[in-house]
């Protein structure tokens, strides 16, 4: 028996933990496309499962609804795959342990992956049931979308044979998106010498921070465990300390705020060394808790200092000044914020990954997050990015670009779904952009015609383990979706003879 068994709709909440249950972190979505093919090719629809591993999925129009134009309803299947240290599950290559806390659906040290898996479960529930009405649907499930959009920007224009599409991946029942920023990653790798050195290792965690998205979360300006790792490493070579870098790692994808980061230092054996690295470790803790305040409360350092000496190989000391430098240097948060929309955030970066490798030589990897409404800033941000790479002796390439999706105040689309909103609830749906990536952008260069909405139902802490699915929201978003599938009403363009 399912965790979720008991929950209604069974439909949906059956279906959503059914795809918990197939690890499908980006990159590693082989098996949930194949699980989606298979799925609706048993109930007889119509499939597409491209070479991305894109599944497009046609279901016919219900009785009485052929002259009515298509839909586009759209999501994707990957998800971002994180874990607490010391977790039991890894979601890389396990099934989730889904637990319910009143109205609250979260996985156990694990992301859950409703983000976005809940609109997955939506198509799966709509295949399943053959008396919701609808006009001719196309169900659009595209990989990788965390990690680049890349099965987005490599989809066949063909697919997109409707020219209202419906994305569903948002995280705020009540809020239309209209429009949202555009964006892309840099990918830093500085190199530098490696050698033996002997002392006592030191273990040095950052943690405690809350992390989060790095588009929608941005402008709570929470600590990032990456720069806050550059920022130590800064500290101990400004105070002259004697140390040796060892491991250097944090993060798990761009586009997520760093929770947590590790560093692995060897100082020369004696007290009055550690010491002196722990004062100053200490020192720059309180200095950095200060800064955060409410918006990172529980921000500490786990400090462990060994008793016995051991021969490691480490990044030599210059190179270690070099790569602080270069960390702390890099712009990071919020750079500019919108002149025309109050409140929302038009340009920002985010270092989501950093990690050390040690051998022959060393070579430390960055991975960053660039976003804004404005390709001109972007583009601007990124050549900024690369310069101070150079700076620095690192090299940089740039990868995942893609762009923003202009909001369009005359969309029909979106009017008919503040319609449907405010006639269930008696309440007006807000209509905003967002400063986070949504595909919509990219379809929307494919194919110039098209007319995009984006909802969802209330999500927190994505891309974090303390992701958590809201139950009623989710019960509420499925009913608005039935709705405004059943009485979307545009007729087809009939040609003229």
């Amino acid at each position: 028996m399912g965790v979720l068994d008991d929950i209604q709709p069974q439909s949906v909440f059956r279906n959503f933990e059914k795809l918990t249950q197939i690890p499908h972190g980006s990159g590693n979505v082989r098996a949930i496309s194949d699980y989606l093919t298979e799925f609706a090719r048993k109930r007889g629809y119509e499939t597409v499962q491209d070479e991305a591993l894109n599944v497009r999925i046609r279901i016919p129009a219900t009785p009485g609804k052929e002259d009515i134009e298509p839909l586009i309803l759209q999501g994707h299947m990957d998800m971002v795959a994180v874990r607490d240290e010391g977790a039991a599950v890894d979601p890389a290559v396990d099934p989730l342990k889904l637990r319910v806390d009143g109205d609250v659906i979260s996985a156990e040290g694990t992301s859950l992956g409703a983000d976005d898996g809940i609109a997955v479960a939506f198509f799966c529930a709509l295949m399943e049931d053959p008396s919701i009405e609808h006009p001719e649907l196309y169900l659009l499930v595209t990989t990788d979308e965390e990690t680049g959009m890349d099965g987005a920007r490599s989809l066949d224009p063909e697919l997109l044979a409707a020219k209202y599409l419906i994305n569903i991946d948002s995280e705020d029942e009540g809020i239309l998106l209209a429009g949202c920023a555009g964006g892309g990653r840099v990918h830093i790798t500085m190199r530098g010498a490696c050698g033996e050195v002997r002392g006592i290792p030191v273990t040095v965690q950052v943690t405690g921070l809350l992390g989060g998205h790095s588009g929608s979360e941005i402008d709570r300006e929470r600590g990032n465990a990456n720069l806050i790792a550059g920022r130590l490493l800064l500290a101990l070579s400004d105070a002259g300390c004697d140390f040796s870098l060892k491991a250097l790692s944090g993060g798990s994808a761009d586009n997520a705020i760093p929770p947590s980061s590790v560093m692995e230092l060897v100082v020369p054996a004696g007290d009055e060394q550690t010491d002196r690295i722990r004062e100053v470790l200490k020192k720059t803790e309180q200095e950095i808790g200060a800064e955060l305040g409410s918006k990172d409360p529980d921000f500490h350092l786990v400090i462990n200092i060994g008793d016995t000496p051991e021969t490691v190989t480490a990044l030599a000391g210059d190179d270690t000044a070099r790569a602080a430098g270069l960390i702390v240097t890099l712009p990071s948060g919020i750079q500019a914020m919108s002149a025309d929309l109050p409140g929302l955030v038009e340009t920002s970066l985010n270092l989501g990954v950093m990690r050390l490798e040690t051998g022959d030589d060393a070579i430390l990897h960055l991975d960053l997050s660039v976003r804004s409404s404005r390709e001109s800033a972007r583009d601007l941000l990124i050549r900024r990015v690369r310069l101070l790479a150079e700076t620095f002796g690192a090299q940089s390439s740039v990868h995942g670009v893609y762009p923003g999706w202009v909001y369009d105040p005359d969309s029909v689309i979106c009017a008919h779904f503040c319609a449907v909103y405010e006639r269930l609830t008696g309440k007006k749906a807000r209509v905003k952009a967002i400063h986070a990536g949504v595909e919509c952008g990219l379809f929307k260069e494919k194919r110039k015609d098209l007319d995009c909405v984006s909802f969802g139902p209330d999500l927190e802490q994505v891309h974090t383990t303390g992701e958590k699915l809201h139950i009623a929201s989710t019960v509420r978003t499925w009913e608005f979706l039935r709705e405004a599938l059943s009485a979307f009403a545009v007729r087809k363009e009939r040609s003229m003879v």
